[in-house]
Order: structure tokens, then sequence, then C-alpha cells
């Protein structure tokens, strides 16, 4: 740094305080005497700014910057010149700064400030690297051009990209930038850019260096296996069994590690125990060995523990639920856990804190220390028993506010329970017509009064679904896959009280949580599907009931012959459902029931082969009323993709006995007034479990099965209602009157077929299935994972030859695209181990593709 003081001894003349005049330099001038017993105060009478390389330069801003101004009085010598100076080069602008001084009158000074500026850069290059990590590097330093450059430019850019490259686990690159005058292109010649500069960065990564072993000294209490279980993110190369976690070594991630290390001590009773010091051995380039010396100490053990302050909950009640005893091993983290920090919500804070005591705070004190032994005393504050105040939200753009009251379950004056809080915002996201994880709930405590206002976040995401959907597969009695197509819309938030209020439609009337469905599906001439159906979640607006209508008609063709042949065969299933559901107290009120009423007619045309096992000779009309009781129980913690939580359902769908209750002999009956009316009773039991293992990595299980069976022997198994396994599952309900089960690995219908002998689906089936997913994205725009599975699965042709134990296998792996438009778009590769037992399958590789259905 340069600092000049001088005075002029020219004559006073005229000067404009901002701006230098032209020729009128100050850089040449006599030396200035300073009195350093007695400064001289002055009064700023102008401020003048010149660069040294004649450039321009924003001048007020350098006055600015410098924090003087004109009629300030200063002192010579003194602290606000160089506080000026230093004020400017904070800036990072100059590589070069004078100052000059000119008396013009006794008392009265004007200031001339002369800089250089720093050059800037232009552009910079990469030499060492490919063009990905080029492009990676480059979003890492977000240098950009006119930029000044400044040696911490210069360090803080070396800093970064050597960190970079540490937390890719090259610990021995080396970075050299190069500063070059820079040359802009200007057709075939290339002129140097004046002030600029470019960085030419050179990059040598060396190898990846991994940790060979992690060696431990000074432990005694715990060996070395313990503690290196106790490392998560860093696996040694010696002996590795885990592949899936790196041995890159990392130092942020080792920090992590080392107080992983000092948590599995003071789970293990050692709380004095802590890390002398660690270092790095260097094996060779590309392999490390990490040294860590720790003091272990003493054992501890929990001795005597009492509670003081607790009056709402007996002591006996407390111990029970802290679940540590004497002798016990002093465990600092499960102490933390069981008061406060369970994960399952099974601590003494939840305690208090679901019955009202939001003031509520526990305190656990040593109070002594005998030898290996500790006294605890864990003194609680209860405070007042808190009620809620205001429930309010924000968020809901869309949605009526009484669809979102009628699932808050926290009511001005109820006592405040952090459980009901939970619920709510669980029971929201169930709607499906907000983002989970936009969600969040701000409670706001009023002690003056001991209420606590609540305010739930919430943001809406799209909800409604254009579907347009399709699947490849197998197309009923023919055994050539067509392309099979859906059109329709879903309405998810549908409001039939604005139908008629045409200025309320966005685009069509939404806001009252009500569903609206229709859907079209066919493969040409041979299957076509019509389906419309209305859901109201609360019926009367009062309680959850709901209550919903269904219509439906579809038409099987099993010959490909056009409409209008007489002689085309040709199913036909019209029906209708009506369901009332109500959500249930007992056991808990994750419970629900439902009662489906369904009345179905078929109608047969020219069906006289046998076809789907339908009776040779049957030709007309047979009837399906049947009555469905369905039990239901989920907590899973979002409907697209569940974290936790678990799913039941069982149901009992039956018909009358007609059969039982008429005096006719059936065995002497014709075949269409034997099976005019349909008789079967069918039980199913589907299960999901939904385990989070880590983060966004969630194991799926889940559980089904079904049984069809009949109450006259004469009359036999029906053959409406019956199970087609296999393939994925992509045509739904009601393709000839079968419940379609999927089952990845196989062709589609062909675990049933082999089973039957024939295309009749089978009365009895069962399926386990195990997945893990892991999710990619969870935004509001679309919800990506990807899953690996396993899957086994077989079908009955009755009791006596049911086996759960003997069932076909196969695994694969899939990924899932949901959007809110759209639905879910999947794509599965399965192989079927037993695939030489379902020879209809044709090959053990299967891709399923489908869009709009979950396996």
């Amino acid at each position: 740094m340069r600092i000049y003081f001088f005075i002029a001894l020219l004559s006073v003349f005229s000067l404009d305080s901002l701006k230098a005049q032209g020729g009128d330099s100050m850089r040449h001038y006599v030396p200035f005497e300073y009195n350093y017993l007695e400064p001289v105060e002055y009064t700023i009478k102008g401020i003048q700014v010149e660069e040294l390389n004649n450039k321009p330069i924003p001048k007020g801003l350098i006055v600015i910057y410098s924090g003087l101004s004109i009629g300030q009085k200063i002192k010579l010598p003194g602290n606000e010149i160089p506080k000026a100076i230093e004020n400017l080069w904070k800036q990072n602008y100059f590589s070069d700064i004078q100052v000059y001084f000119r008396e013009t009158s006794p008392g009265n000074i004007i200031l001339n400030f002369v800089v250089k500026e720093q050059p800037r850069l232009y552009q910079y290059r990469f030499h060492g690297v490919n063009n990905s990590q080029a492009k990676s590097l480059k979003e890492e330093l977000e240098l950009k051009r006119g930029l000044y450059i400044t040696p911490n430019l210069v360090n803080r850019s070396r800093a970064k990209l050597l960190k970079y490259f540490k937390e890719k686990g090259y610990l021995n690159a080396t970075i050299q930038i190069l500063r070059e005058p820079a040359y802009a292109k200007t057709d075939s010649t290339k002129k140097l850019v004046d002030g600029y500069e470019q960085f030419e960065i050179y990059i040598l990564k060396g190898e990846k260096v991994r940790v060979y072993d992690f060696v431990f000294e000074g432990n005694s209490g715990l060996d070395d296996k313990d503690l290196r279980k106790s490392i998560k993110k860093i696996k040694r190369r010696y002996h590795k069994i885990n592949l899936f976690v790196s041995s890159k070594f990392i130092e942020t991630k080792f920090e992590d590690e080392k107080q992983n290390i000092m948590n599995k001590y003071l789970s293990k009773g050692y709380r004095d125990a802590r890390i002398l010091s660690d270092s790095v051995i260097h094996i060779n380039n590309k392999r490390i060995n990490v040294i860590l010396t720790v003091y272990e100490g003493h054992k501890y053990y929990f001795r005597k523990i009492d509670w003081k302050g607790n009056v709402k909950f007996r002591t006996t009640l407390l111990d029970s639920l802290l679940g540590i005893k004497k002798g016990d091993v002093f465990n600092q983290q499960l102490l933390e856990e069981k008061l406060t920090m369970n994960p399952s919500g099974f601590d003494v804070q939840s305690l208090y804190m679901d019955d009202g005591y939001l003031f509520f705070s526990i305190t656990p004190v040593e109070t002594g220390v005998h030898n290996d032994s500790i006294d605890l005393e864990i003194r609680i504050y209860e405070g007042p028993q808190a009620r809620i105040g205001k429930v309010s939200w924000t968020g809901n753009t869309k949605t009526h506010d009484r669809v979102i009251l009628r699932e808050v379950r926290t009511k001005p004056g109820d006592i405040f329970s952090r459980g009901d809080i939970q619920r709510t915002m669980r029971d929201l996201a169930a709607l499906g017509l907000f983002d989970p994880a936009g969600m969040n709930v701000n409670p706001k405590p009023n002690p003056a009064d001991g209420t606590v206002d609540i305010e739930y976040k919430l943001v809406e995401k799209p909800s409604d679904q254009i579907e347009l959907s399709g699947g490849w597969g197998g197309n009923g009695y023919s055994s050539t896959p067509t392309l099979l197509g859906t059109a329709g819309v879903v309405l998810n938030n549908f409001s039939t009280r604005k139908m008629f209020k045409i200025q309320n439609w966005n685009p069509v009337p939404t806001g009252d949580g009500q569903k609206l469905s229709l859907r079209a599906q066919s493969n040409g001439s041979n299957y076509q599907g019509y389906t419309f159906s209305f859901t109201e979640p609360w019926m009367g607006g009062k309680k959850p009931n709901s209550f919903s209508v269904s219509l439906f008609h579809t038409v099987n063709s099993f010959d490909y012959k056009q409409r209008k042949d007489p002689t085309r065969q040709v199913f036909y299933n019209t029906g209708a459902t009506v369901s009332l559901g109500k959500r249930l107290k007992w056991p808990d009120d994750f419970f629900s029931i439902q009662y489906v009423f369904s009345f179905q007619q078929y109608k047969f045309q020219n069906l006289n082969a046998g076809i789907y096992s339908f009776p040779t000779g049957f030709s007309g009309i047979s009837y399906n009323p049947s009555l469905q009781i369905v039990l239901s129980r989920s907590s899973v913690s979002d409907p697209i993709y569940p974290m936790s939580g678990s799913s039941f359902t069982t149901s009992l769908q039956a018909t009358p006995p007609f059969s039982l209750l008429s005096n006719k002999n059936y065995s002497n009956l014709s075949v269409n007034e034997k099976y005019r009316w349909s008789e079967y009773y069918k039980w199913k039991f589907d299960a999901e479990w939904y385990t989070t293992l880590w983060k966004k990595l969630v194991l799926t299980t889940k559980a089904r099965f079904g049984f069809l069976g009949y109450y006259n022997p004469d009359l036999g198994l029906t053959f409406f209602e019956r199970f087609q396994v296999g393939g994925a599952g992509i045509f739904g309900y009601n393709i000839a009157a079968t419940e379609i089960i999927s089952q990845r690995g196989y062709d589609n219908y062909t675990v049933s077929q082999t089973a039957m002998g024939g295309q009749a689906g089978a009365p009895i089936f069962n399926k386990f299935t195990m997945e893990l997913r892991y999710a990619i994205t969870t935004g509001q725009t679309a919800t990506v994972y990807g899953l690996a599975f396993a899957e086994a699965g077989d079908a009955w042709s009755g009791i006596k030859k049911y086996n759960p134990f003997q069932l076909k296998r196969s695994a694969g792996v899939g990924i899932r695209l949901f959007m809110p438009m759209f639905g879910l778009v999947g794509l599965d590769w399965a192989y079927g181990f037993d695939w030489k037992n379902v020879p209809r399958s044709g090959k053990p590789g299967q891709i399923h593709f489908f869009i709009g259905q979950q396996f």
C-alpha cells in the first residue's frame, strides 16, 4: 500500500468538490510538514478523485465509501484520513490508493484521492478435468465476468475448489490459479481487453483417498469392533462388508463420526469419555489409516431416581414410563429420549403435553455421584393446564373453510393436546388436497391467560386429475396382447353447491372436498367400459359419514366380430352401487366401516362355448344383488408416498342364498333358470405396513387374501366375482365380472389360468409383497420414487388345494411417477422364478407398464 500526504504550494483556484479538473492533477506536490505534537484542524472544502490510468470510475461512490464529506473538520495528522483509506481498501476495488492535500486558505484544504482500479475478471478456464466436471466446478465457484480480482478472490476460489475435491475424496488435490492478460476474439484475431484478466485454473486431482482402517488407542471398555460400528457414513476398506457406504475420507463427515463415537460411549455409561487426538497416516497415495486416541474414564450406573414437582401424575406411572431401574447403565441419550424425545411419542413430556400442560418443563439434575453410581432428581414444573384459544389456518385458496374445520380436532376452549395437533395434520394430509411437505403448525402460547392460539399453515396442491392412461397386455379371451386405453376426469375437490353458480367455477365448481369421477376404457371393439361415481365424505355436513354412488357399464367381446353382427359373442355387465361409510371411535378413531349395496345385471349373447367358465348353453340375463361390509383401519402418513403407518382392510360381500330360500330342485332346473340369480360369499383381507429405514428410504410390506365360496353344492361356484391373478392388473374391475389381481413377473391372468386349467378365474388367492422404496422427489408438481421388490403369490381352484407356503415367486425393480393432473405412472421389470410352472406366461422376464394404478 502506498499512501502519500502532500500539500500544494500552487496558487488558489476554484475546484468542483467532486470532480477533478482536466490538467489539474495534484500528484507532484512538495511534502507537507506535520507537527505530531500539535495536530492542526482543517475543514474539508472539496474532494477530488482521479484514476492513475485515467479510466472512468464512480467518483461519487468513492467519496461515499471514504466516509468523508465536505465541511467536515479533520486533524492532520489524525485518524480520519487513515480510516478513509481503510474504508476504501475494504471495498476490494483498488490496487493502489493515494491521498493528496492542498491548502486553499488557512484552516481549509481540498483532498484528492488518486486510485488505481483492480483488474476485473473476463473469463476463466479449467485444465485437468473433463467437461462434465468443469460444469460442476463453475456452479461451485459462481464467478461472474466483471468481478474485481483481489488476492481474497483468488484464495477463496482456490479454497472452494479444494473443498469440492476433498468432499469427493481427493485429499491430495492441488489447485493452481494463474492470472493472465485477457483477450477477446474478434473474427480471426485476438484483442487485448484493457483492465481485465483471465484465470487459467490448473487442477491435479490425484487419486481418491479411502480409509483403509480405523485404529483406536486407549480403549478397553469398548472394543474396536463396537467403535467401528458407531461410524456410519465412512466404512473402512479393510474387511468392508457394507458396499453401499463409501470409504472416502471427508473431513466434515469425519467430525460427525467422532460425535457418533462419543454418543456410543455415552450410551454405554462412559460419560467422561473424550477423543484426545486424531491423526491421519498415509499408507500410499490412495489409502490412509485414521488413528484415534480415546480416554474412556469410568463406567457409570443409575442409582437413585427421584421425581420432584409432579402433582398431575403419580410417581409410579412416571417410573413405568421412564423404564430406567437402579443398576442400569447410565445412558444420557436414553434418559433424554424417555423424558422428551421419544420418536414414537411415549415419553414424559408427551404425557403432559397431550393433557394440556403446554407450559410444562422437565430438568434432570445430578444430585450425587457415589463411586460409579449417579443419583438423579428429575424436577418437573407442570404449570397451568392450557386451553386452546383461537384456531386459524392459512393457505386454502380453493378449499372451503368448512372442509378444513371438520378435520380439525383442536377446538377453541378445549384442553391443549399435542396429539390432537398431530392427528389434525395427518387427517388434513389424508384429504389429498394439501401438500404434506408444505404443511406446518404454529402454536402461539399466551402465558398471561393460560391459552394457546393455533395456526395451521397449509399449501394447496393440484388434486384434480385428467386421466389419459394405458397399458399393454392380454385382452381377455385372446392371449394376443393389445393396448388398453382410458380417458377420464377425476375431480377430488368438487362442489355440488356451486354447480348452478357459474361465476364460482374455476374452471369447475370446487372447494367442498367431494369427489366426482367420469371414466371410459376401451381397447377397440373387444372391450369398452364406462364408469360414473360421486362421493360426499360428510353427508349432511355434521358427521364424517360418507355417501357414494356409482354407475358402470362394460362390454366384453370374445370373437372380434363387428358390433352389428348377430352372431357376435359378447358379455354385458351393467350395474350400480350405493355405499355408506362411517368413522368409528372404537377400538380407536383410525377405524371406519362401510356398507356397500350393489346390483349388477349380466347379459349373455351367443356365449355357449364355456368361455370364462360360463356354463355351456347359458344365454340371457343373470342378476347379482349383493351387500358388502368393509371394516378398515388406516394410519398411513401420506396417501401418495407414505413413510409410516399401516392400513388393514377386511371385507365380506355376499348375495342372498336364493337357492336355499326356495323349494326348487336346482339339480333339475334348466341352465338359464338355474343361474338367473348369482349366489356367493366373498372374503377379502388386505394389510400394508410402511416403515422408514433411513431418510426417504421406506420398507413397504403387504399381504392380500381372497376367498370366494358358495351356499349350494348343486349350484357350485359362481362364474362371477372370481380372481384373475397375474400381470400388471391394468384392467381394474368388471372385465367378465372378475376381479383382477396383479402379480408381477408373470403375464396377465396366467397364474389363475394355471390353477384352473383354463380362462376361469380362481376362487382363492394369496399374495405377499415386500418393496424397498426411495423417494427421488416429493414436490408439489411431482412425486418420483424408485423401488425394488420381491413378490410371492398364487391362486387355487379350491380350499382343499390351498397351500400358502407354495407360491409363485418373483423379484424386480421399478419406478413410479405421480403427477396430480395425470395420476400414477409406473414401469416395472420383474423376473418370475417359477415361470416354468406357469406355462402360459411364456418367459421369465416381464415388463409391466401402467398408468393410473398401483400394485
